[in-house]
């Protein structure tokens, strides 16, 4: 799947400053001890050692230290999102149908088999893999959609592309926000929208509030 081309807008100052326009501040040096400590209290998330995850989960360990130069990458299961300007948990809508399967939206009182995901992310760079653990599949962002859905976010991929890469500014274990590779826009969920598509989460933002600030 090819990424759409888009000009990069400065982000302004929110959670994570960016140095320029090729490297996000704070990347270097994130492969701290903490970083690969266990998530703390309250998050639901399991650090899985090398090894020990699913097929899924070992693939894109693998798959990630690949790409990143990584010697270690660390790895979460049943991780949950939940968005700060709601409360609300992220889920992957895998009962809708078409160019809608798969949505993540900022709407679940409580956490079910929708609302957990794996992780990996590598410490270093902070480059991050999002996979729903309901449909196994990747999340995307739709760069190609228009309108209120331009850069919805949807676990339909199967494999990691240009719209399958994130960063995200901090492991999980308390709060993160994130974007897309490409874009460099930040992931932001919709609480202002009404009906289907309220709390969809979009890489659409550029800058950090509450919107484009989660927990994990």
């Amino acid at each position: 799947m090819k990424s759409a081309v888009r000009r990069l807008a400065a982000v302004p100052v929110g959670i994570l400053l960016l140095a320029g326009p090729a490297v996000p501040a704070g990347a270097s040096g994130a492969g701290s001890a903490a970083v690969l400590a266990s998530p703390g209290a309250g998050s639901t998330a399991v650090l899985t050692p090398p090894g020990a995850g699913s097929a899924a989960l070992e693939q894109m360990r693998r798959d990630l230290a690949a790409t990143t130069g990584a010697t270690e990458v660390p790895c979460w299961r049943d991780l949950t999102i939940k968005s700060t300007a709601n409360g609300r948990f992220v889920s992957a809508e895998i009962g809708w149908d078409g160019g809608d399967y798969g949505a993540l939206r900022a709407r679940a009182a409580a956490a079910g088999k929708w609302e957990k995901f794996i992780v990996c992310r590598d410490a270093d760079t902070g480059v991050t893999r999002i996979r729903a653990q309901a449909n196994n599949e990747y999340v995307s962002a739709e760069l190609d959609y228009a309108g209120a859905r331009y850069g919805m976010l949807r676990a339909q991929a199967e494999k990691v592309g240009g719209w399958e890469r994130f960063y995200s500014n901090s492991a999980p274990g308390g709060q993160f926000s994130f974007y897309t590779k490409d874009t460099r826009r930040w992931v932001a969920a919709e609480t202002t929208f009404t009906g289907k598509l309220y709390g969809v989460l979009r890489a659409r933002a550029t800058s950090v509030s509450a919107e484009e600030t989660f927990a994990w």
